[in-house]
């Protein structure tokens, strides 16, 4: 069993889960996942109404299909990705129960064994970043991946104009080690100009709301493309070493275009 800590709640990464994250000693066993979600539902979370986090649960159906007939979260004891999986639910509710719905409407069309839109719900519930522009020419450098432009000439931005907010678990996992070559995948959300000014959890609490009337529509977010490349440590104040401009002339790590293969799921490398 990996050694329990919350050491990794001061990396920015972990903004949008530090409210939903208590401070046990040791790993929850299913009372403190229990707890967890008393505690979500006392502040009034809009989570499903059956929702648990079940130790031990293998079920017979496909994982999101025996979360939206239950509302049990098959979930494995001491394990870094179900545990960031329950704090993505609590950050979260909205959004990944559309995400939910999503598979099962998917599945229900034939899709049980994958295709783009299955695919694209995947990588976005696993590495996906919600990025928050007030500024749609931030939004296009990004979608162009002019990464100097993005975190060096307009690198005052961050933060005001432009703000990036993790929903994907295996991305919070990964974040445990962060190494040259991580990346998420974005997904671009216009905001108002006042979204900055908001507090930490009203923002993510409006971001989650859209997110769910958006995943509701399967013309959105049709198919993994439609997730841009983003590699985090580029981020100012994700990494110290992108306090140099010279860290951004890594073309390995910055590239100038996407990806020809597609991107493993659970790595979000």
């Amino acid at each position: 069993m990996n050694r329990w800590h919350t050491d990794y709640l001061t990396h920015p990464l972990y903004r949008p889960v530090r409210s939903v994250v208590p401070v046990p000693a040791d790993w929850p066993d299913q009372a403190g996942y229990d707890a967890l979600l008393a505690a979500a539902r006392a502040r009034r979370a809009p989570l499903p109404p059956g929702l648990r986090f079940v130790l031990g649960l293998e079920p017979d159906a496909y994982y999101e299909t025996h979360i939206g007939d239950t509302g049990e979260v098959p979930t494995r004891a001491g394990n870094w990705h179900d545990w960031f999986n329950a704090l993505a639910w609590l950050a979260w509710p909205q959004a990944k129960a559309a995400l939910n719905r999503r598979h099962i409407r998917a599945i229900a069309r034939g899709e049980a064994k994958r295709g783009p839109l299955r695919d694209a719900a995947t990588l976005f519930d696993e590495c996906g970043v919600i990025v928050a522009v007030s500024d749609s020419l931030l939004g296009r450098t990004l979608d162009d991946m002019r990464w100097h432009e993005l975190f060096l000439a307009r690198r005052r931005d961050w933060g005001r104009r432009i703000a990036a907010f993790t929903l994907g678990h295996a991305l919070m996992e990964t974040g445990l080690a962060p190494h040259i070559g991580w990346c998420g995948k974005a997904l671009i959300v216009d905001v108002e100009e006042d979204f900055f000014g908001r507090d930490e959890d009203e923002q993510t609490a409006r971001l989650d709301a859209e997110l769910a009337a958006r995943l509701d529509d399967d013309a959105f977010l049709a198919s993994p493309r439609a997730l841009c490349p983003l590699p985090l440590l580029g981020i100012p104040g994700w990494w110290p070493d992108n306090e140099s401009p010279a860290f951004y002339d890594n073309a390995d790590y910055f590239r100038p275009t996407r990806r020809a293969k597609s991107a493993t799921v659970t790595a979000c490398s």
